[in-house]
């Protein structure tokens, strides 16, 4: 079973999306910033890490970063915010993908089934 990362404040987002993932066959952790994603990557090696860019603590272009620093995270990131990211700042930190806020349940699927069987 692949297990996804989903890096996200808002409680009810991140749950949605878990329940969303985990009727696919998807194992789920949530994190609620980015400094707690981070402390568990130490233990975890997830397919495919969902990360809300607007996060108190580490927003999610900071954690990123952190996440790339380290070598041995080569798992493709799929960013989500409400507002379109600069493309540049897609481009300079490498995302697999991009759903903007509301998404519809057939995106998120689609995009994660298609980032998790490479």
């Amino acid at each position: 079973m692949k297990t996804v990362l989903v890096v996200d404040d808002e409680l009810d987002i991140a749950e949605a999306v878990q329940a969303i993932l985990e009727e696919e066959q998807f194992r789920v952790v949530i994190c609620g910033n980015g400094r707690e994603a981070l402390e568990k990557l130490k233990d975890l090696q997830p397919a495919l890490a969902i990360i809300d860019v607007m996060m108190p603590v580490m927003n999610g272009y900071e954690t990123i970063d952190a996440i790339r620093k380290d070598a041995s995270h080569t798992f493709p990131i799929l960013v989500m915010s409400a507002i379109q990211p600069p493309r540049a700042k897609a481009e300079a930190q490498g995302w697999a993908g991009f759903l903007k806020k509301p998404f519809s349940l057939r995106d998120l699927v689609d995009s994660v089934t298609r980032l998790t069987s490479s």
